[in-house]
């Protein structure tokens, strides 16, 4: 690297070691529900299968924090201005298999 630096800091170098700065963690608990339920005669062999899900994506609908601004140039370093993922998403299928 070089004395004048690049990118938003400017080559300023200090005595923190690496990764000083840490964000906040990320929590994301997924959870899939699955139903078979045979359908058709036996006799002729002509039975299926429906097969009914239900998907839930961040269950515990926990909110995520961004990582904090790191240019040290300026009123805005340190605050998280953003969030991290999604929140809470239900997804359902149905599903017909021979």
């Amino acid at each position: 690297m070089s004395p004048g630096g690049t990118g938003p800091n400017h080559g300023r170098f200090g005595t923190l070691g690496r990764t000083t700065f840490r964000g906040p963690g990320f929590h994301n608990f997924y959870i899939a529900l699955v139903k078979d339920t045979p359908f058709g005669r036996r006799g002729n062999g002509g039975l299926g299968t429906a097969e009914f899900r239900a998907d839930i994506f961040n269950v515990l609908n926990i909110v995520n924090f961004g990582l904090p601004n790191n240019v040290l140039r300026g009123s805005e370093f340190g605050i998280i201005s953003k969030r991290a993922g999604s929140s809470r998403q239900i997804q359902f299928s149905l599903k017909l298999i021979d």
